[in-house]
């Protein structure tokens, strides 16, 4: 153990610690003394035995060794490599009390990074109806051992490789097919070449899809469908769709409740993808024109469309902010919402400019990282009031968080 503790500890130092809170990210915060420590797998309001890994000068990582005082919050996670998988940050957490975490974390990511004080304008956040076996989308990555090829995912660090042949998030269709995966790469040409592997399903339909190593390019044909309402949505295995099937018509009902579509208004749906919003909206608008650039996803977007008979909506193939200012352009004047989904990257400078001087009747934005969503929500500021932010537990068990934020523009 530590001697005192107001020392700063060193690396392989053990020290008693107290759990005050839980960053945006999963990790437990603690304090020896003046310094600050971050712990993985821990409670609020846990006392715990911690072995210091990394020392940093305003702070530090650490291991927890044993648990002093245990929240009663405390579960046995479902899977068997949970603490070297990277996957998953909350399984030792009963699920409701991971709810109130996450809440929590958003409201604080909101206050430290984008300056706002969002109390009364922020939502409960909705639960998943499942929160294990949901996840209809993995991503594997392949490895050599002892003559044998293995997939797994990465651990925490980032670097070490894990073998699985069960992921409790993932849907039981995904999950019939891992205790035979080798072969199944097998049966590919160039199995040698192949680096990883995508495993998608939609219903009792599976597919696998790999991904090679330059210069072998493989272009599947496959896809998969989901159904809302009385749309059908063809997707690939390349193209970006929710991994949480169930959470889908929430999220929709969340981005129309806030858009208040008039029929008269025309929707832009930035950052499309195979066109869930465009499509699942369109009713609502005289016009939809949604913008992305993915070749396979437009491919889907066109295909969903035209086989949806839904004549009001127009698929733009490009990247968002090099079309943008032609496409609002021809709006002539008219009513506009916008809605914008991106990548976790967040919004490009030269967007958030045009949307604070466009006109533009509302904005929703739905995002999947909220200390990105912080940035850009401090850099509309001045030409948006926010409305609502509601959060959406779209990935059980794991630190990623969606958000659905409502914004006016200021008159």
């Amino acid at each position: 153990m530590a001697d005192t503790e107001n020392s700063t500890p060193r690396a392989g130092d053990e020290v008693e610690v107290t759990i005050r809170s839980i960053a945006f990210g999963g990790d437990g915060v603690a304090r020896h003394g003046n310094y600050v420590l971050f712990v993985p797998d821990v409670i609020p309001g846990e006392t715990i035995i911690a072995r210091i890994s990394e020392v940093k000068r305003s702070y530090g990582r650490a291991l927890p060794v044993k648990i002093l005082h245990a929240s009663p919050d405390r579960v046995e996670p479902a899977c068997d490599v949970y603490g070297l998988c990277g996957g998953c940050q909350y399984q030792h957490v009963a699920y409701g009390r991971s709810l109130e975490l996450k809440q929590r974390q958003v409201k604080e990511v909101m206050l430290r990074i984008g300056g706002l004080e969002i109390e009364g304008d922020f939502d409960t956040m909705r639960a998943a109806p499942d929160a294990y076996a949901y996840r209809n989308a993995i991503s594997l990555h392949l490895r050599e051992s002892e003559g044998t090829r293995r997939a797994g995912y990465f651990a925490r660090d980032n670097r070490t490789f894990v073998p699985i042949s069960h992921c409790p998030i993932a849907s039981n269709e995904i999950n019939e097919a891992l205790p035979g995966i080798e072969a199944v790469v097998e049966g590919f040409e160039h199995p040698e070449s192949i680096k990883s592997l995508i495993i998608k399903n939609a219903g009792d339909r599976r597919l696998v899809h790999p991904v090679y190593r330059k210069p072998i390019r493989f272009m599947p044909d496959e896809r998969l469908s989901y159904r809302y309402k009385h749309i059908n949505f063809h997707y690939g295995p390349k193209s970006f769709f929710q991994v949480n099937h169930t959470m889908i018509p929430v999220l929709i009902e969340l981005a129309r409740d806030g858009l208040a579509p008039d029929p008269g208004q025309m929707l832009l749906d930035l950052y499309a993808g195979v066109g869930l919003f465009s499509l699942a909206l369109a009713d609502k608008y005289g016009q939809v024109v949604g913008i992305e650039a993915g070749e396979e996803a437009v491919a889907c977007f066109e295909t969903n469309v035209a086989e949806n008979g839904i004549g009001n909506v127009t698929v733009v193939r490009g990247r968002v902010e090099e079309n943008l200012k032609a496409v609002h352009r021809e709006t002539e004047g008219g009513a506009v919402s916008v809605l914008v989904d991106p990548p976790r990257e967040g919004l490009k400078k030269n967007l958030i400019g045009f949307l604070k001087d466009a006109q533009i009747a509302k904005l929703v934005y739905v995002s999947c990282d909220p200390a990105t969503l912080a940035r850009d929500l401090k850099a509309l500021g001045s030409a948006y009031s926010i409305r609502k932010i509601t959060p959406l537990d779209m990935f059980p068990q794991t630190k990623h968080i969606e958000t659905v934020t409502v914004m006016e523009k200021r008159h």
